[in-house]
């Protein structure tokens, strides 16, 4: 069923959307917790929770009573006039969500993608400082819509695209450099007659290959920020919401703006940037016409589960589960793995953990030699040299201790 499946995929779906390459195929067709069943019926130990997505797992029962209240309430709305008449839901949505947040980032605005919710940062930097410079960092991920895609590092995702994009707008330095890069970087821009209206920073690069920061490098480059008058973006699309072991950078390093994602919307399409008042409130009042919207932002449905969601990792203590369990994830990992001849580095931050391999390509060929051994594992790092274990904040003591063995031996083998 797999093979036919993708072959009907491969006949209407645009060549670009989907890895088709894969042997033997995978199409995912049921999931409970950490775990997956394909079309054909095996069983996976799902070690990505679809990029971070299911923080709570597949199928869970947050996500069930959503959806079974949704069908058994007759008049429960699904889908309203976010920017001209909001719903219960939205208000509510962001109600909790800016309560959870530091008190310094109090407006927000919501969106469907994390890539939509940097590019309302964005916007809101050039609104709010009447600059259009940015700095951003080698091997950073932001998003691939056209608007953000000049803040992505990687080059095939960009060349395609360069007549459309203001490159010349984006100064690129290392991660985790010198502060006097970032300071000569500003000062270029601001020659340059542009100016620097934000800084843009994952707290933790991801599809770098989780590239945890010097202790003290975030904190180095805020205070810079402030002393220079530029504004700082953390995009946390990916390390937000207990990923890294905090529900967001923001608390321990004072930021401007952050860009959520991903596991706020429990599943659905949901995201959201929050601010300082004086930084959002550099857009103009909506007069019944706003600037910046879209036709499902705020979406009733999506805002209720994102809702129930956050108040489970919340209540449910996920956060702290995401600092302990992941610190166990990597100390098991690093033991078995002692010694092994690809091995570079086991690290991470939270349930965030990244697999570093001694050869370029390799953890993409990992990801091929785990999956007939039933793990979904991804693939990470500039050259594809590592994998990423990024699973659901709840996964199983039985599931870890199932998947570890395998995960060693399959490393082992290469």
């Amino acid at each position: 069923m797999n093979k036919e499946l993708m072959a009907t995929l491969q006949r209407w779906e645009c060549r670009d959307s989907t890895y088709q390459a894969a042997e033997p195929a995978l199409v995912f067709a049921r999931a409970k917790g950490s775990r997956i069943w394909d079309a054909d019926g095996k069983e996976y130990i799902d070690l990505c929770a679809g990029f971070g997505v299911t923080a709570l797992g597949h199928n869970n029962a947050v996500q069930r009573a959503v959806f079974e209240k949704s069908f058994t309430d007759e008049s429960l709305i699904i889908h309203g006039m976010g920017d001209v008449y909001p719903s219960v839901d939205k208000i509510r949505l962001l109600e909790f969500l800016g309560q959870q947040l530091p008190d310094y980032l109090s407006r927000g605005a919501l969106a469907l993608s994390g890539g939509q919710a940097v590019e309302i940062a964005v916007k809101t930097a050039q609104v709010a400082t009447k600059k259009s410079g940015f700095i951003a960092f080698q091997d950073s991920y932001h998003g691939l819509d056209l608007g953000i895609l000049p803040l992505t590092s990687r080059s095939d995702f960009k060349n395609p695209f360069l007549e459309w994009m203001p490159t010349h707008l984006v100064e690129e330095i290392p991660y985790a450099c010198d502060m006097a890069l970032i300071e000569a970087a500003i000062d270029l821009q601001a020659k340059a007659g542009h100016g620097t209206a934000a800084v843009i920073v994952e707290a933790v690069q991801g599809r770098a290959g989780i590239r945890v920061p010097p202790k003290g490098w975030l904190e180095d480059l805020s205070k810079l920020c402030l002393s220079r008058g530029v504004l700082l973006i953390f995009d946390e699309v990916f390390t937000g919401l207990g990923r890294i072991g905090s529900l967001s950078t923001s608390f321990d390093v004072e930021c401007d703006l952050i860009c959520l994602g991903k596991a706020l919307g429990g599943g659905l399409p949901l995201s959201a940037c929050f601010g300082r008042a004086e930084v959002m409130d550099a857009w103009p009042q909506n007069q019944g016409e706003a600037l910046h919207t879209g036709t499902f932002f705020g979406h009733p449905l999506s805002c209720r589960l994102g809702l129930a969601t956050l108040e489970h990792i919340v209540e449910a203590k996920l956060i702290e589960r995401s600092v302990s369990f992941g610190a166990r994830m990597v100390s098991d990992l690093r033991e078995q793995l002692a010694g092994c001849r690809r091995l570079v580095d086991v690290r991470g931050q939270g349930m965030m953990i990244g697999i570093e391999l001694n050869e370029k390509g390799l953890g993409a060929v990992l990801m091929d030699v785990l999956r007939p051994m039933g793990i979904i594992a991804l693939a990470s790092g500039t050259f594809g040299e590592g994998i990423s274990l990024t699973p659901a904040l709840t996964l199983s003591e039985e599931d870890w201790a199932e998947a570890l063995p395998i995960l060693v031996k399959a490393i082992h083998s290469l």
